[in-house]
């Protein structure tokens, strides 16, 4: 049952770039919020899958700045639709809950800060820190994330690339190597 159930997501979200099959019983989706700002979700099967919930896994990499709090209504929201729905495949149901998500709070921290009391001064300094707007740094990747993430995308679910790919490599490569008459 498993197995149909792959097939079923893999045509679903054949052209979706946001989905990924990490392995055979593990499943992440991007939801993306705007131009700079995205949160990954993780769906996991156990062995007994689909008699028991599935493992939500919000702790990754790319989440880094979510919110505590939005995490934890998330996966409670999860834990109760995938209580529901045992027995019966949901993967596909669980993607859309989370897209149908409605978090009236504030989903990223503002700062990267430690969780460490600060005291304010005076009522001046809430005022202009208040009327400031944040600042989001945008994600610095390695060369090797760099790398991985466009071997991901290039790459299809076979892991297999599409015809032509590379041809300015290729063009380069007879450039070096022509005959130098």
């Amino acid at each position: 049952m498993n197995e149909e159930e792959v097939e079923v997501l893999k045509s679903i979200y054949e052209s979706d770039p946001n989905f990924s099959v990490v392995n055979e019983n593990t499943f992440q989706y991007k939801f993306i919020l705007d131009d700079e700002r995205f949160y990954l979700a993780e769906i996991h099967w156990p062995d007994d899958y689909p008699n028991v919930i599935p493992k939500f896994n919000l702790d990754l990499f790319s989440n880094r700045l979510l919110t505590a709090d939005f995490k934890r209504k998330l996966i409670e929201k999860l834990t109760n639709e995938a209580n529901e729905q045992l027995g019966m495949p949901m993967t596909y149901t669980l993607f859309e809950s989370i897209k149908d998500f409605a978090y009236d709070g504030n989903l990223f921290q503002t700062n990267l800060t430690s969780n460490t009391n600060v005291t304010v001064l005076s009522t001046a300094t809430t005022t202009s820190s208040a009327l400031a707007a944040p600042v989001v740094k945008k994600e610095q990747l390695t060369k090797s994330q760099k790398r991985r993430q466009w071997n991901h995308r290039v790459g299809g679910d076979d892991g297999q690339k599409p015809r032509g790919y590379d041809w300015v490599e290729i063009v380069r490569h007879l450039s070096q190597t022509a005959n130098r008459d």
